[in-house]
């Protein structure tokens, strides 16, 4: 085809929600006027986005999607409904929501509003957290693609002991089975992440770095404890591991708040929240196969790369250089009012290259009305060209 502009409107529409990256989508728009109408303002990018619920009731509570949309701003996600009011959304994995109606628990993509069943945990008095995906289950094989879950108990208790549990589809391991450190369940779960074929898990009081043996269904601890490297750490320290430019990252991120006393005459006055980010990269032991960590060190740069902490679910790292709403060598969190009940204030970026200790970090404030929950972050998945019926999806929705 010689002129391009004369594209069929629909094969250019699936063209540009198949975009890996809000630069290419800035590129389509400025190829032509047929091709810009094709891309409306109102059509879907490329993410990161990020996920929120309301702070109502659960009859009346509400699903929000938000991303970075400039320097000093974000913008919300039109999406049809997603979910229901008696749907719970606890956390996303690879641009899938884990769902649960209290009848069944699932998978959900947002856009096309495709799902995946999960079977239903054998404990009745545990719910799901966090769940961790090795894969995008609709482009890989069944029995191919893994999930990782945290569950915690439904009542709160002095002790809450939390369970993680490992999933395949097809693979032997249809149900939810159990992992145990040592034989015990263990009371704190930080983080999960698929490294190099395996499954690394932050455990533990003292932030132990743990191996998921599927095999034994066991996990073996190593001897690297995170706690130690972290100068301000406090239980809300949201805590993570991340797969970055081919290194295994461990990313803390704690919040606090520092009283400035102008004089003693004058009423305490408050500063804004400020973070305390570390990221270490782990090492491994050559002599174990290249899979047991070993020991971590302390990383300053993270090149083109930014990395996405939740409170809780399955972080990422993104190159910035394909998303020009994104910084480059930065940290992107959630800055919550701890006195509400971890209300959301906005996203928050830290500078791994601000020499100060992070001292001045940057807040964008919600463009919504109302108190709103941080839920997690979700880079929106890529719908693929496979036509097959089994694999069939909708049409991405504006």
């Amino acid at each position: 085809m010689r002129d391009w502009a004369f594209l069929h409107g629909g094969f250019l529409h699936d063209i540009f929600t198949r975009l890996p990256a809000d630069a290419d989508a800035t590129s389509f728009r400025h190829a032509c006027r047929g091709w810009r109408a094709v891309a409306e303002p109102g059509a879907l990018v490329p993410g990161p986005w990020f996920l929120l619920r309301s702070a109502a009731a659960a009859a009346n509570s509400r699903r929000a999607f938000v991303r970075p949309a400039g320097p000093r701003r974000v913008t919300p996600v039109r999406l049809n409904p997603t979910a229901r009011g008696d749907e719970a959304t606890p956390c996303a994995s690879r641009g899938w929501l884990a769902v649960s109606d209290g009848k069944r628990l699932f998978l959900r993509d947002p856009i096309s509003l495709a799902e995946v069943p999960l079977p239903a945990f054998d404990d009745l008095d545990n719910e799901l957290s966090e769940i961790f995906l090795s894969d995008d289950p609709l482009d890989v094989p069944a029995g191919r693609w893994t999930a990782f879950a945290f569950f915690k108990p439904k009542q709160i208790v002095a002790y809450p002991g939390r369970v993680l549990a490992f999933y395949r589809p097809g693979g032997g391991a249809d149900q939810w089975v159990r992992f145990d450190l040592n034989g015990q369940q263990v009371a704190f779960y930080w983080g999960l992440e698929f490294f190099r074929g395996r499954a690394y898990v932050v455990v533990g009081v003292n932030c132990t770095l743990a191996v998921c043996d599927v095999d034994t269904r066991s996990l073996v601890a190593s001897a690297v404890h995170l706690r130690p490297h972290m100068e301000h750490w406090e239980w809300r320290t949201q805590q993570c591991l991340v797969e970055c430019g081919g290194d295994l990252l461990a990313v803390m991120v704690t919040r606090y708040e520092v009283a400035r006393w102008p004089s003693c005459y004058v009423v305490a006055r408050r500063r804004a929240p400020r973070f305390v980010v570390k990221v270490m990269k782990v090492m491994f032991a050559a002599d174990s196969g290249g899979f047991m960590p070993v020991m971590v060190s302390d990383v300053r740069h993270i090149g083109d790369y930014a990395l996405f902490v939740p409170p809780r679910g399955h972080a990422f790292a993104l190159p910035a250089s394909g998303f020009p709403a994104v910084r480059s060598g930065c940290v992107y969190h959630f800055a919550t009012k701890v006195n509400e009940q971890n209300v959301v204030r906005g996203m928050a970026i830290s500078d791994l290259l601000d020499l100060t200790g992070q001292e001045s970090n940057t807040c964008r404030k919600l463009p919504l009305a109302g108190k709103w929950h941080p839920v997690s972050w979700l880079w929106p998945r890529r719908p693929s060209f496979d036509g097959t019926p089994g694999r069939r999806r909708r049409q991405w929705r504006s």
